[in-house]
């Protein structure tokens, strides 16, 4: 049996983990990347946003917490408090938010920076995961 010393132990260790590690975090930060021009990406769950517009008093009344889905948010390269439906939610990034399904509001904010604003429309029981640029 060969006798290593521990600091060769220890570098080859190292030299391993840091390339297994470094893979997968740069696949990651790559998926989440979000390009779209409003700010906010969906990445799962079939929903839909549309910038700057808000819910109506009729959107409002629709909405079902009988078919409630669950929201997820990634703030991409930054923080952000998450707000739906006026309601504070979170810091990003949040995960297994209720929401009802039908138009809800959603506004992320770092500080007085408006990250994202708009109306998010949630499938019936959809896993719904979405991603906001910070620039």
């Amino acid at each position: 049996m060969t006798k290593l010393p521990l600091f060769a132990l220890v570098l080859g260790l190292g030299v391993g983990l840091s390339v297994d590690l470094a893979t997968p975090g740069a696949a990651s930060a790559a998926a989440v990347a979000c390009d779209d021009e409003s700010g906010l990406c969906v990445d799962s769950g079939g929903a839909s946003f549309v910038d700057g517009k808000q819910s109506t008093g009729k959107d409002r009344k629709k909405r079902s917490k009988k078919t409630a889905g669950t929201l997820s948010v990634t703030v991409d390269g930054g923080r952000g408090s998450v707000f739906v439906n006026g309601r504070f939610v979170g810091e990003a990034p949040v995960d297994g938010v209720d929401i009802p399904s039908g138009k809800n509001d959603i506004h992320v904010r770092d500080g007085a920076t408006v990250l994202a604003n708009g109306l998010l429309t949630i499938p019936k029981d959809a896993v719904v995961s979405v991603t906001v640029r910070h620039d």
